[in-house]
């Protein structure tokens, strides 16, 4: 597939590269040229994303970190720092979805799922800012959902995740102008991915829901993702519905939350 932009030498870091938007964004960067070092906690799957990218020309390496171990973090930034000293793009993809009410979750799911989209997330960037400062023009990305911009109803603790994600890539954009680093949010509808399969329910089990009907490959919305860090969107949807959802949470709120209700079935 051909990709937007010029990769060709560029330095990419994937978080979550082993299945989903993160392997998808990694092989397609890596066809064009550039060096993807994939993160994730299954070695693996991390290997196997590695071979294929190695089989078809490319160049990768695997790198079993769980974002949320300190040490797990300073160990890869230390592989990638040997293997080149500087960093052009980080996308932080890793993430967890959580669903359930308020009212009927355990307080441990909301923290469970800040821990990993917000708090692992943040220092994923503390870590490895350093090299991203050392790449004159380097770019941040953030894997998010159209619930990070107005909460929806049984998503609270995802929902709440996100938007704190959007507020630090937002002020990121800001603090690191002087250092020519852009940041960027994404925000896909629905993929197929594995998020359904292996995020936290109301009572802090594992989900075990169908994928959503006519949701988009992994590979389409990864090559959306490579489009707006080529064209440098600040922001950047994968269909209307995030669209509509951007404008209408400034221009007309209670609209917004009616059309919400009505698609959840809750009003």
């Amino acid at each position: 597939m051909n990709v937007e932009g010029n990769w060709q030498g560029k330095q990419v870091l994937v978080t979550g590269a082993s299945s989903g938007i993160g392997r998808s964004t990694a092989l397609h960067l890596a066809d064009a040229g550039a060096t993807v070092y994939l993160l994730a906690r299954r070695i693996f799957d991390l290997e196997r994303v590695a071979s294929e990218i190695e089989g078809r020309g490319g160049r990768a390496l695997a790198l079993a970190c769980d974002i949320e171990s300190g040490a797990d973090l300073m160990a890869a930034e230390h592989r990638v720092r040997q293997s080149s000293g500087k960093l052009d793009v980080l996308i932080n993809n890793a993430g967890i979805t959580a669903h359930g009410r308020f009212d009927q979750s355990l307080p441990a799911v909301l923290r469970k799922t800040m821990e990993i989209n917000f708090f692992a997330m943040t220092e994923v960037t503390r870590i490895f800012l350093p090299l991203l400062k050392a790449a004159r023009g380097a770019q941040i990305m953030l894997v998010s959902t159209p619930t990070g911009l107005f909460g929806v109803p049984g998503r609270y603790a995802y929902a709440a995740s996100k938007a704190a994600g959007h507020a630090f890539m937002e002020t990121l954009s800001m603090e690191l102008k002087e250092n020519h680093i852009s940041t960027h949010i994404f925000c896909p509808g629905y993929v197929q991915t594995g998020l359904r399969s292996s995020g936290l329910a109301a009572d802090g089990e594992v989900l075990s829901e169908e994928q959503e009907k006519g949701a988009m490959e992994a590979s389409e919305a990864a090559a959306l993702l490579i489009r707006a860090l080529a064209r440098n969107k600040r922001i950047a949807f994968t269909g209307l519905n995030g669209r509509v959802m951007y404008f209408l949470r400034a221009l007309a709120p209670r609209l917004l939350e009616k059309l919400i209700l009505k698609k959840v079935g809750s009003g």
